[in-house]
Parts: structure tokens; C-alpha cells; sequence
């Protein structure tokens, strides 16, 4: 049974399938809003067994979504706070003060200065009179302009210069912009590598791993540039498909993506079973280990895969990684590999009967969003969104609450200090299939034991009953309807959204 601590953190989160929010539907509430406090009493264990059933319920929930056959998760950087990464929906400040100390400081502030803002939230930002620019009104003070934003302004001004030869030190201004490219580029390098223990991504990838083998590869994709995943899969031994292919020369080969793992075939039995500890992964924006090279018969894409410690040891290659350079992001995912990567994203989510899972993902990728809205016109199709703030960001434009007025049951939405953290995700509320297994055999066992009496114990009754009816339309096809199931059973193609 959970604690009366973590029975607190869960009263202050929010699971809401739709619009309805199952966690306040346990709660006593005064007056239908003001909470009474249910852990404050003298007597609190019955709300704590109240909340351990909903906890429960939410977990064998998802578990039920995970048993589909095809299963996609989305990582942002929300997934990776816990190592203390910085994001890059603001111009990193360890990356200013890194550009203030060096040549390309004057260049810097100039272009800074005139970049075109976007209209902002007064009560959000404040203006750096010294500078002459935005800056976020919290404790970091990082210029608002997101890093990929302001390297994609880099590049269409050298872009420009390029185009057009006969502009007066056209050349010099092609140099000077190619080196503050390559110079912020390395100090993203140095803010991404991170060295500490990736625990949690662990812990995912534990329970994950115990799907049933037979269900297809689950599909890992990742905004982030970081490291995290890849270390994690080194120190646990689980093999990962990529999309790259060698061993001391690992180069990007697309059909990749398309191989598996399986154990040689008996001779007499004539078939081959799958090797397990396999995921596929895809890393959407690029990574710090990723560099161009020159195109040959070995490399056709143009496209290697170095380690950490080659580039750490080489820091010219820290400006060359592969990095997906902006959001302004349509045009620029015709290029290769991120076409590549974009489609294989499209067609894990599009096929019928698929849940996407997304973690730490803010929902500001016009790219990434425009392929979710695709899959939500697929009525079997579920989205899963586990975000800290969720709908309570302070963006008014916020493609999260859009989402959530949109009333869709085939929307669900954990959020808040508990169910909307990724750690006390992969820690507590990722299902374990293993552990199901085990509950489920000693619920059967304790039901024929019992069944002469008819006596059930309500330890039983916990395991039951939320299975039933939580299951998604491909696992139970014939129930009664009601506002706690997936919608994947009662929403119609007409009133699909976008």
C-alpha cells in the first residue's frame, strides 16, 4: 500500500481521461472545490486505501494500453531534468556567458539584438536594458529566444550571404557567421554531455521490457540530443536499432530501422523466436555524437556516428554534430536524415490500434504536432501525455490545452509533482508485466480456493475490477461504454479533431 506521503503528492496531480479527472473524483470536496484535507485527520486509512485503489486503477490502466501491439513513446526534455540538463526553449545562460567570454561576443549581441522577438507575456518577461533584449522574469534570466530558433537565424543569414556574392565582405561575414555556428554548437556539446547516472531511464526501460515478447518492438523517439538512453542500454545490455549500421565505422543506413533480432531457427523446428532486451530508437532532432562527413561507397548518406570521447578529444567535431538546427521546422524536415526520421515517426503512431506515450514533451514542435493531430483522426489511435505542468503552462497558446478542451477520451493527461514527473513514472507507475503476472496467477489461485464459500477477499476485488473496465477497444471489443474507457470505442470519424 502506498504511503500517506505519496497518497498527499497524488491528491495534488491530475489524471484526466477527457475532460474528467479521476483523481479528484475520489476526493472529498466542500462546496464542490475547496479540498478538506482528507490526510490531515486522525483516522486517514481509509482515504489511503481510496487512493492506493485509484493508484491501482491507474497503473493497470496504462498496463492495458502497453499490451497493445503497437507502442510509441515520445521523450522531450522534461525526461531529463533529473540529470541536470538545461532545455532549449530559451538561449541556454551557460552558453551566453560562454559566448561573452570569446571573440564572437561582439557578432553575438549584434545579431542577438536583432533577431525579431515574438509578442510575449508581460507578466513573463522582463527587458535587459543593458543588452537590449528579453529575458525570462524567473531565476535564470535566459534571453527568451528558444537555441534552435537563433541557430536557424544563423544559418538563413549565412544562407543569404551565400546566394548573393556580390554583397560588399560577403566572404568575411560567411566566415564570421560559419564560426559563431560551430562555436555555440560546441558549448551545446559541453551542456548536453552529461555524466550522471541516467537511474530513471533505467527504471523505464526495466519495466518495458517486460511486455510480452510476442507484441511488436516498443518504439522509443527523443527530441533530446543527449545521451541518456544510449547509456542507459549500455549499462542495462539491452540492443537498440538506430537507423546505423558497423561497428568501429558506424554509418547511417535507414534500413536498419527495418531489422530485428531473433535466435537461430532449430533444424527441426523450422522457425525462429525473438531475441528479447530489443527496442527500437530514434532521435528525431539529431545528437552530440552524430557528424557529417563526405559521402562515399561505404557511407552514402554522409552521415557517422562517433563516440563522446572521440569528440571530446576532438573539439573541432563538436562543431560539426548533427543537430536539428531550428523550429521553423516543415521545411527543414525534408532534409535528410530527419525525413527519414519523421516518417518512421508517422508510421509508428498511424497504424490502427496505436498509443502514443509522451514524456517531458512540451507540445511546441509544429512538426511533431502536426503528425499527433494526423494520428488523432484514426479513431482507434490513444494519446498519453505525462507533463509536470500540463494544462497548467503559462503559454495561453498552449497546443496542451487545446487538447484538453477538446473533450476527447482518447486523450489522457497525467500531470502535476506526482503522475506528471517522470521519475515517479518510471519508478512507480510504469507497469511491471512481470509483477501483474504473478498478482494475477495468486488472484486466480485465491479465487478456486474460495470458491465453494463464495467468499472473495477485497484484495481480490482490487485486482479484478479495474481491469475490466479500463481495457482499450482491441483487447475488449464487446463492454458497456462509459467516461472512464479509452474512447478508442465510442468516438466516431466525423467527429475526429483537426
Amino acid at each position: 500500500m502506498i504511503s500517506i506521503e505519496t497518497c498527499k503528492k497524488l491528491c495534488t496531480s491530475q489524471f484526466y481521461v477527457g475532460k474528467r479527472d479521476w483523481v479528484k473524483g475520489t476526493c472529498k470536496i466542500k462546496d464542490g472545490e475547496e479540498c478538506l484535507h482528507c490526510f490531515d485527520s486522525k483516522s486517514p486509512e481509509n482515504e489511503v486505501k481510496a487512493k492506493d485503489k485509484l493508484f491501482e486503477k491507474i497503473k493497470l490502466y496504462l498496463k492495458n494500453y502497453l499490451q497493445l501491439d503497437n507502442v510509441t513513446f515520445l521523450f522531450g526534455t522534461g525526461s531529463t531534468f533529473y540529470l541536470n540538463t538545461n532545455g532549449i526553449g530559451a538561449f541556454p545562460k551557460d552558453i551566453e556567458n560562454a559566448v561573452d567570454g570569446s571573440d564572437h561576443s561582439e557578432l553575438f549581441w549584434k545579431l542577438m539584438q536583432n533577431y525579431k522577438f515574438n509578442s510575449l507575456d508581460g507578466n513573463a518577461t522582463q527587458m535587459d536594458e543593458t543588452r537590449n533584449v528579453p529575458r525570462w522574469d524567473d531565476d535564470h534570466k535566459e534571453i527568451i529566444v528558444p537555441f534552435e530558433d537563433f541557430l536557424n537565424y544563423l544559418y538563413c543569414i549565412k544562407n543569404y550571404y551565400e546566394s548573393v556574392s556580390n554583397l560588399e565582405d560577403s566572404e568575411n561575414k560567411i566566415k564570421n557567421i560559419t564560426s559563431l555556428i560551430k562555436f555555440l554548437k560546441q558549448e551545446l556539446f559541453k551542456l548536453c554531455n552529461i555524466d550522471g547516472d541516467p537511474v530513471f531511464h533505467k527504471y523505464f526501460l526495466k519495466s518495458l521490457l517486460t511486455r510480452p515478447v510476442n507484441l511488436k518492438r516498443a518504439n522509443i523517439f527523443t527530441t533530446n540530443y543527449d545521451l541518456a538512453f544510449e547509456n542507459a542500454y549500455d549499462e542495462l545490455g539491452i540492443s537498440y536499432i538506430d537507423g546505423f549500421s558497423g561497428f568501429h565505422h558506424r554509418y547511417f543506413r535507414p534500413e536498419v530501422f527495418e531489422y530485428d533480432y531473433f535466435y537461430p531457427g532449430s533444424k527441426t523446428e523450422g522457425s525462429v523466436r525473438k531475441i528479447e532486451r530489443v527496442v527500437k530508437y530514434f532521435k528525431l532532432h539529431g545528437s552530440l555524437t552524430w557528424v557529417r562527413e563526405k559521402k562515399s561507397a561505404n557511407n552514402l548518406y554522409g552521415l557517422r556516428e562517433r563516440t563522446c570521447e572521440y569528440i571530446q578529444s576532438n573539439p573541432d567535431q563538436a562543431g560539426d554534430i548533427m543537430i536539428y538546427p531550428t523550429s521553423l521546422k516543415k521545411g527543414y524536415t525534408l532534409d535528410f536524415p530527419y525525413s527519414e526520421l519523421f516518417r518512421q515517426f508517422a508510421q509508428s503512431i498511424t497504424n490502427q490500434q496505436s498509443v502514443l506515450i509522451t514524456v517531458g514533451y512540451s507540445f511546441f514542435d509544429e512538426h511533431i504536432n502536426d503528425i499527433i493531430y494526423q494520428a488523432l483522426a484514426i479513431p482507434s489511435f490513444t494519446l498519453i501525455i505525462i507533463a509536470k505542468r500540463g494544462i497548467n503552462n503559462n503559454r495561453p497558446d498552449s497546443p496542451l490545452k487545446r487538447l484538453f478542451e477538446l473533450g476527447d477520451s482518447r486523450v489522457i493527461i497525467l500531470q502535476g509533482d506526482f503522475l506528471g514527473c517522470f521519475e515517479n513514472f518510471a519508478e512507480h507507475i510504469m507497469p511491471d508485466f512481470n509483477e501483474y503476472e504473478v498478482r494475477e496467477r495468486v488472484s486466480e489461485i485465491m479465487n478456486k480456493l474460495h470458491a465453494d464459500s463464495g467468499s472473495i477477499q477485497e484484495t481480490e476485488k482490487l485486482e479484478q475490477e479495474p481491469i475490466k473496465e479500463s481495457l482499450p477497444a482491441s483487447i475488449l471489443v464487446d463492454k458497456t461504454q462509459d467516461d472512464t474507457e479509452p474512447a478508442a470505442t465510442t468516438i466516431q470519424e466525423e467527429d475526429a479533431p483537426f
